[in-house]
């Protein structure tokens, strides 16, 4: 019985949205792409550590988005949500680790 309403807690957690919801979730995340490109445009503006961090913050903005409408994750169990989260975190962490490493590595050939 426990089971059951178990069950019942998680499916009324996932609400359905409408079409028009994922439309306006779609639109949010097509202006944070605009946003992006015309931050890329104009990149002489900015310091280049400023530069790479707006456009990072964009960019986990967006996938931020995209897990949570998109994949559902918004309204799963929370370990679903920690397994995806914590992975993630690990990964975007080593990725600016290695950039901030080797931002100024001018190669083999340097």
């Amino acid at each position: 019985m426990a089971n059951h309403d178990t069950h019942v807690e998680h499916h009324e957690a996932h609400t359905e949205h409408s079409t028009r919801f994922y439309w306006i979730v779609g639109l949010v995340l097509a202006i944070v792409t605009a946003i992006e490109v015309a931050i890329f445009l104009v990149q002489d503006l900015f310091l280049h550590e400023l530069f790479l961090a707006i456009l990072i913050v964009l960019m986990l903005a967006k996938g931020v988005g995209v897990v949570l409408y998109f994949m559902h994750l918004k309204g799963d169990f929370k370990i679903f949500q920690f397994l995806f989260i914590v992975p993630f975190l690990l990964a975007v962490s080593l990725v600016l680790l290695m950039l901030t490493l080797f931002s100024y590595h001018v190669g083999i050939a340097g």
